[in-house]
C-alpha cells in the first residue's frame, strides 16, 4: 500500500530479506541490513533514540483495527468499564 501511495510500481517481489515479525524486521534495519516499512507506533522509540532514520515523510493510515468486544451488558460491571478505559487510554500513547 506505501509502495503504491509513493507511486512506486517497479520493485520487483520477494527480493532482500523478509521478515514475518516487525521487531525482527526493525532489528535488522538498526544493524544496517536494510530499510523497513514499519509501523510508526513500533518504531517510535527506535526513531526517537536515533537507531532509525524516517527517509521519507509520506505515511498512511493504518487500515486495520482492533476492536474491544464485550458480552452484552458487560460495560455495566465497573471492572470491565475499568478495563476498557485502561486500555483506551493505553492505545491512545
Amino acid at each position: 500500500m506505501w509502495l503504491k501511495a509513493a507511486g512506486v510500481d517497479s520493485i520487483p517481489p520477494a527480493t532482500g530479506l523478509s521478515f514475518n515479525n516487525m521487531h525482527l524486521a526493525l532489528d535488522a534495519a538498526i544493524a544496517g541490513h536494510g530499510v523497513v516499512l514499519a509501523q510508526s507506533t513500533i518504531a517510535a522509540a527506535d526513531l526517537a533514540a536515533g537507531r532509525l532514520v524516517r527517509l521519507f515523510s509520506l505515511a498512511l493510515p493504518d487500515p486495520f483495527a482492533y476492536y474491544i468486544v464485550t458480552a452484552p451488558g458487560a460495560l455495566e460491571r465497573p471492572k470491565v468499564r475499568a478495563f476498557r478505559d485502561w486500555l483506551r487510554s493505553e492505545a491512545d500513547n
